[in-house]
């Protein structure tokens, strides 16, 4: 009467699942912290989930943005901004502060962080950006 699932399989079901602002564009996962970057100017929310999958908290910045795509590495958090480039943030697990904008060549598709490398897929091709940053 349950689902099932053969040793080392998928169950197929939702778990669980919530709301946000807009539609979803990118999504990027940390232990519990769930970043959902969104799309027609929502910029990008931060929902931090309990073990049971109920919703701790929520935080919602970079509003007037569209999140094409999310990464971060020892804190520094780099968010693809489509048009606008590439977005620099602080996170420490609690905060977000804003540290400055990376103008891009052309559309900012996704972004990944490698220490103070960011590499950003753009329109044109891949942007390898080195920036001075120390958490």
């Amino acid at each position: 009467g349950g689902v099932y699932s053969s040793a080392g399989g998928i169950i197929p079901k939702i778990y669980a699942e919530f709301d946000t602002p807009g539609k979803v564009e990118a999504i990027y996962s940390m232990g519990n912290t769930i970043f959902s970057g969104l799309s027609d100017s929502y910029g990008c929310m931060i929902t931090i989930l309990g073990t049971d999958a109920s919703i701790i908290s929520t935080h919602q910045f970079a509003i007037g943005y569209k999140i094409k795509g999310i990464h971060q590495d020892n804190g520094l958090l780099a968010l693809a901004s489509w048009s606008d480039g590439i977005l620099l943030y602080n996170w420490n697990g609690n905060d977000v502060s804003f540290i400055g904008k990376i103008e891009t060549s052309a559309k900012a598709y996704n972004v990944k962080v490698a220490g103070n490398i960011i590499f950003a897929a753009t329109k044109a091709g891949i942007e390898i950006i080195q920036i001075d940053y120390t958490p």
